[in-house]
């Protein structure tokens, strides 16, 4: 039997009161379906969001804030979720204690001189993609720096164009970078190269990443003095961490309290081998690395000294006129403007 139209229209009432049955007609349509799609999409998102800032994990919230605390320009991305407190509280818990000894240069032997031998090798593992040179001879490794210091920096290919027989380099010291926009010309910290002082800020201490005359990698915080009149420095630049010591790796907590970042290190081992590591990060094929990770990595290549150099997007491994690596720089190369960076010459 047929309902009577009247209650066809009292079934149809009933239904539009009912909230499961107008949902359901309204995901049979097309656009209905889409936009719940999109609900539910923008729901999911919102609560692993939440969680992942702030919920009892703090796995995430430790990558973010200490990654974002050590650029120059992202600050701001930790302060958008995180009070201060809770910043300062997580970057107490990731840090690298800094050494208080300074390099035993009698550790390494750069003698006699070796015929020069530079290999380069992929050293990638799980998450990250990385490069490693080795250089037998300490004495072709030196700081070339940009012809237009204080003014302009210069991508690494370039700059190397400076000089003659160079086979290869990777970045080395920090520079200004106001709002973003730093072309690499203005330096941060002490530069010497090839025997010659060309920046040296009035300061107490320095954080010295460099060779002596003798051909060893000298690592530590040393005065100006000392500097100046007892270091015998020729070629040297800025940067911490110190990842080892006189064959004793960093003491670190948490993941050192740098981030995830693209790496650039250098290092030395007993024999006098110089050894440069490159580290990708900031991409699908390869995150980056903490300076714990970098730091173990310079362990496992024999390294008796180590330092972690600038990072970010400025790593660049430079090897026979080619970029070896990924940079992750804004522009169309990858790369960035330089003030200097630690650079091979053939033998």
């Amino acid at each position: 039997m047929r309902k009577s139209k009247k209650k066809l229209n009292e079934a149809n009432s009933a239904e539009g009161q009912n909230p499961a049955a107008r949902k359901k007609r309204f995901s049979k349509r097309p656009g209905g379906r889409y936009l719940l799609s999109m609900a539910y999409t923008l729901l999911a998102s919102g609560v692993i969001s939440l969680f992942l800032l702030y919920g009892p994990w703090d796995g995430f919230r430790t990558f973010l804030i200490t990654t974002a605390e050590v650029t120059i320009n992202h600050k701001y991305v930790a302060d958008l979720f995180y009070s201060k407190k809770t910043i300062d509280k997580v970057m107490s818990e990731n840090k690298t204690e800094e050494f208080v000894e300074t390099t035993e240069t009698n550790n390494i032997n750069t003698e006699p001189a070796k015929k020069n031998e530079v290999k380069l090798t992929e050293i990638s593992q799980g998450s990250y993609k990385a490069w490693m040179l080795e250089i037998s001879d300490p004495s072709t490794v030196f700081l070339g720096v940009t012809k237009y210091l204080n003014a302009k920096g210069q991508k690494i290919p370039y700059l190397a164009e400076n000089y003659s027989n160079i086979v290869g380099g990777i970045n080395a010291g920090g520079f200004g970078d106001a709002n973003g926009y730093g072309n690499g010309g203005i330096p941060i910290g002490l530069i010497i190269s090839e025997g010659e002082t060309l920046h040296m800020p009035r300061k107490s201490k320095y954080n010295i990443v460099g060779f002596n005359k003798d051909n060893v990698l000298v690592l530590g915080s040393y005065t100006r003095d000392e500097v100046e009149n007892k270091l015998n420095l020729r070629d040297a630049v800025e940067f911490t961490p110190v990842l080892i010591m006189n064959g004793e790796p960093a003491q670190m907590s948490g993941n050192g309290g740098w981030g995830v970042n693209p790496r650039t290190a250098i290092g030395q081992r007993a024999d006098g081998t110089v050894v440069f590591v490159v580290v990708d990060g900031r991409s699908a094929k390869s995150s980056g690395v903490t300076v714990k990770t970098l730091r173990d990595i310079m362990v496992e290549q024999g390294c008796v000294n180590a330092a972690n150099l600038d990072g970010g997007s400025s790593s660049v491994l430079y090897y026979k006129n080619n970029v070896v690596n990924d940079p992750s720089g804004s522009d169309a190369d990858g790369m960035r403007f330089l003030p200097n960076a630690f650079l091979v010459r053939e033998n």
